[in-house]
Order: structure tokens, then C-alpha cells, then sequence
């Protein structure tokens, strides 16, 4: 009586910490799915059972249910093609991050315009040409004699949105 064992194929191999790792990574992105809004998860390449999962996922408030169905919604996204999804979600996060960046950069130019003055205007006026140069200078004059009165920064405010309305395209 021989017995011969079978050498283990490397390629399809994977230890089961492996397997609880993805199926971490998977449920994951589930939950990360919870989180973005219905109309953009729309968009993404989900069969319709996982879409509607993750709808109602939404809608439960308790804990507890809500990690019950992370989990389901982990299950399903299993036989979902997670490459498509993930990058869908790359996306979703650069985007975002260029929206954070603008917005700093907004917040920045205000901080400037209103601590410098002039100086900082004619710098913006060079890089946008087609703002009006002198409501911005009303705007920072208010907004720097709301400062020395301790008044509430309504002036501020009214020069990020008008950058905010005028640079953003």
C-alpha cells in the first residue's frame, strides 16, 4: 500500500489568514459603499441584489443590525468585480482630494488678501484677470475693520465665496 501525496499547487494556494485578510478588505469597501451617496452608487458596477443590500444598509440606524449587514454586504460583494468597484473608489478619493486642495488654496488666498492687502491682491488679480478688483478691495477693507472691532468675520466669509464662485470652475 503506497500513498502518494499530492504536491501543493502554489498558484491557487492561499492560507486561511489570507482568506480573512481579503474578506476583511472586502467588507471594507462594503462599508466604505455605505457611505457614498444613492445617486452616485448608481454608478458603480454592482449587481442588484448588493445595491439593494447596501440601500438598506443605509436606513439602519442599531449598531449591532448595521454591522450585520456590513458583513451581508461583505458576502455579496464577493461575487461583485472588486477591481471595478476599488478603482471607482480611487476615483471617488482623488476627487475629493482636489476639491480639500481647491479649498485650501481658497482659504489661503483669503487668509492672504485680508493679512497682506494689496500686495496679495495684485498677485491674484495676475492669476485671474477677470475678478473685480474693486469689490475684493471693499470685501478685505471690511473684512480687516471686522477684525480690529472683534465683529463676526461676515466679511470673511463674503470674500471666500466670491473666490470660491469666480476660480472654481
Amino acid at each position: 500500500m503506497s500513498t502518494k501525496i499530492e504536491p501543493l499547487n502554489d498558484d491557487n494556494y492561499q492560507s486561511k489568514s489570507e482568506q480573512k485578510r481579503e474578506i476583511q478588505e472586502i467588507t471594507k469597501i462594503g462599508e466604505r459603499l455605505l457611505q457614498i451617496p444613492i445617486e452616485t452608487l448608481k454608478q458603480y458596477p454592482l449587481s442588484e441584489t448588493s445595491l439593494k443590500a447596501i440601500l438598506e444598509g443605509k436606513k439602519i440606524t442599531s449598531a449591532i443590525g448595521r454591522n450585520r449587514q456590513i458583513k451581508y454586504i461583505g458576502k455579496l460583494l464577493r461575487k461583485e468585480d472588486i477591481d471595478a468597484i476599488n478603482s471607482k473608489l480611487q476615483v471617488l478619493d482623488h476627487e475629493k482630494l482636489l476639491a480639500n486642495k481647491q479649498f485650501h488654496l481658497l482659504e489661503q488666498w483669503r487668509d492672504d488678501l485680508i493679512a497682506i492687502g494689496d500686495s496679495a491682491l495684485s498677485k491674484l488679480m495676475l492669476e485671474a484677470k477677470h475678478l473685480d478688483r474693486q469689490h475684493l478691495r471693499q470685501l478685505i477693507r471690511n473684512a480687516q475693520n471686522e477684525i480690529k472691532r472683534n465683529k463676526p468675520p461676515k466679511s470673511k466669509r463674503l470674500i471666500f465665496q466670491y473666490l470660491k464662485e469666480h476660480l472654481i470652475e
